[in-house]
């Protein structure tokens, strides 16, 4: 059966997406009027998202000022890719002996939305298509611990995809991204398990900021 989100959950998906894809920036203050204006709903729900958020570490509630995008700094940014690297790799390891050839369909199927986000300059679409890219093998490592603290990290952290002012410079390194999109792929059609780990490893660590 199909769990319906509450409208507090809605918010906080919301608020999340628009912080992930660069529309909330990093020390942004949330703007609540702003939020019932968009979504058309009243101010309880909207308070319980941003209430949630603090509690997860995605905001930060200031007294008397209101709710802000937790701010990282580069070092900070560059310490969790780490993490993510380290993890990441360890989760296609495992995952490699149970990908069949419908995950890699999918998976090719993510790189060439990517390729169409990038031509199309649309940086929302590239960031939900990369994230899935990485989901499809990381639902399949069958390790359940693993997966919940990858996504927790993607949670917290947010922007798991390199981002940049510079729309030149943004696409033009996400196009190189996307390329190594399909190295992975051809790694794990050759069940090269230690070489996808390194690889994959290598895909996050230099994009460091």
């Amino acid at each position: 059966m199909v769990k319906i989100k509450s409208l507090s959950d809605q918010v906080y998906d919301y608020i999340i997406n628009q912080i992930k894809t660069g529309k909330l920036a990093y020390g942004a203050k949330v703007n609540e009027n702003k939020l019932i204006e968009e979504l058309n709903i009243s101010r309880t729900p909207i308070r319980e998202a941003l209430i949630q958020l603090a509690s997860d570490n995605v905001l930060d509630n200031i007294s008397r000022k209101g709710f802000f995008v937790k701010s990282y700094s580069d070092e900070e940014v560059n310490e969790i890719y780490s993490v993510v690297g380290i993890l990441d790799s360890n989760a296609i390891k495992l995952a490699i002996p149970h990908l069949k050839s419908a995950h890699l369909k999918m998976m090719r199927f993510e790189v060439e939305k990517m390729a169409i986000a990038i031509k199309e300059k649309n940086y929302e679409m590239y960031t939900l298509s990369q994230e899935e890219f990485h989901s499809i093998y990381l639902e399949q490592c069958h390790n359940s611990y693993l997966i919940a603290l990858v996504k927790d990290i993607w949670k917290k952290s947010l922007r798991t995809t390199y981002y940049s002012l510079d729309q030149e410079e943004l696409f033009k390194t996400l196009a190189s991204v996307n390329e190594e999109h399909l190295i992975i792929i051809d790694l794990i059609e050759k069940k090269d398990i230690e070489g996808a780990g390194d690889f994959v490893y290598k895909h996050w660590s230099e994009h460091l900021i």
